[in-house]
């Protein structure tokens, strides 16, 4: 399982965890501005592949997992809810969201769920008008590896990245902001939500601090196609998730690593972002707030 989701990272341009924090050399970060933070460089050998300026959901949820946070199908959206989001901003907002409910229920072996989101996912990108972004294989493949959880997870991160690479050679970059927005906080969401105990100083409270520098990737992602159809709608709603990731305090760490020789050490200074209990519980509840306006299902009722 390690060497295939060591793949799927491979090939995101940003993971969203303590390394990239103390790769960054941004000294800025109670500002808020300076959360609109450039895409880092893909590798030379994927660079013939499309990109994505954020991270894929299951990163997180296969963080969650390794920790021993436990899985709850509850905190899915309900699957009798996707074909009530009827207007095109909704209907790319919760593609997002339930891709994202796709590799949670994947990466903890839900197999029943996992096969239901691959159709729902399947079924949304017709209403979308992107059916052709589908790969019909790819649900003979869900079928016959019912009981692999490393396929599972593969798979999902493929229906993830098809719809990326879809979206972007297509130019359909409005859509494909919407659906990044809509799957980074349905990660969020049920991340906070699985998080029964909040211990200042954990592997878990740094791996949710450390989303501040994720965040500023996808406001730089939505503010560039604010001009698209919902996304400017859709960016101004964050400014209260925007205010507390401003708000993390950061620090300066030295560390020392050796040289390529192997001689001298090197010194150097990476920053850690920290995040409180109370600072915990605020983002917690924006998310909240935000998912539920982007799931609720009256306003697109009244559309329709």
């Amino acid at each position: 399982m390690k060497k295939i989701y060591l793949l799927l990272l491979s090939i995101s341009v940003l993971v969203a965890c303590s390394n990239s924090s103390e790769n960054s050399n941004d000294a800025n970060g109670d500002n808020a501005d300076s959360l609109e933070a450039k895409a880092i460089e893909p590798a030379d050998e994927f660079k013939q592949q499309v990109f994505y300026p954020i991270p894929s959901p299951e990163q997180m949820f296969d963080f969650i997992n390794e920790v021993g946070i436990n899985y709850s199908v509850e905190l899915i959206q309900d699957p009798a809810n996707a074909g009530k989001h009827n207007d095109p901003t909704s209907m790319a907002l919760n593609f997002g969201v339930y891709t994202a409910d796709l590799a949670y229920a994947a990466a903890y072996e839900d197999i029943e769920t996992t096969v239901e989101l691959y159709q729902i996912v399947n079924d949304i990108a017709a209403d979308m008008s992107i059916e052709d972004m589908v790969d019909k294989v790819v649900m003979k493949e869900v079928k016959r590896n019912l009981q692999n959880r490393d396929s599972l997870s593969v798979i999902a991160g493929r229906a993830y990245y098809d719809a990326v690479g879809y979206l972007e050679q297509n130019e359909m970059h409005g859509k494909l902001a919407l659906m990044s927005l809509g799957g980074w906080i349905e990660s969020m969401y049920i991340s906070l939500s699985s998080i029964s105990e909040f211990n200042e100083g954990s592997v878990t409270a740094q791996r949710i601090a450390d989303q501040k520098i994720t965040f500023g990737n996808l406001y730089t992602f939505l503010k560039k196609y604010e001009n698209e159809r919902g996304v400017s709608e859709a960016t101004q709603k964050l400014k209260e998730i925007r205010s507390l990731f401003a708000s993390l305090p950061e620090k300066r760490v030295a560390k020392s690593s050796p040289s390529k020789d192997g001689g001298k050490m090197i010194l150097s200074s990476s920053r850690k972002i920290s995040i409180s209990e109370n600072q915990f519980n605020i983002l917690k509840e924006a998310v909240n707030q935000y998912r539920s306006s982007i799931t609720s299902t009256a306003k697109n009722k009244s559309q329709s």
